[in-house]
């Protein structure tokens, strides 16, 4: 008997959803990032939060482009 594990990485509709859930979290980083545009001055603090938004929001970057290949 031949039977079909369901994987969920390669399942279309999962990519697809995945890729939606990473794109807003793009979006929601961006925005967070905005928040320290105007600001002259990081504290040592602001800075590290600002590098890991920035560290996130290129990781979600990578995998939203990795998943799209993955349907295409």
């Amino acid at each position: 008997m031949n039977m079909v594990k369901s994987d969920k990485s390669n399942d279309a509709a999962y990519i697809s959803t995945e890729i939606n859930r990473l794109k807003q979290e793009h979006m929601d980083l961006k925005q967070q990032l905005s928040g320290f545009e105007g600001t002259r001055y990081l504290t040592s603090s602001q800075q590290l939060e600002r590098r890991e938004l920035q560290k996130r929001k290129l990781y979600v970057k990578d995998r939203i482009h990795t998943l799209s290949r993955r349907v295409e």
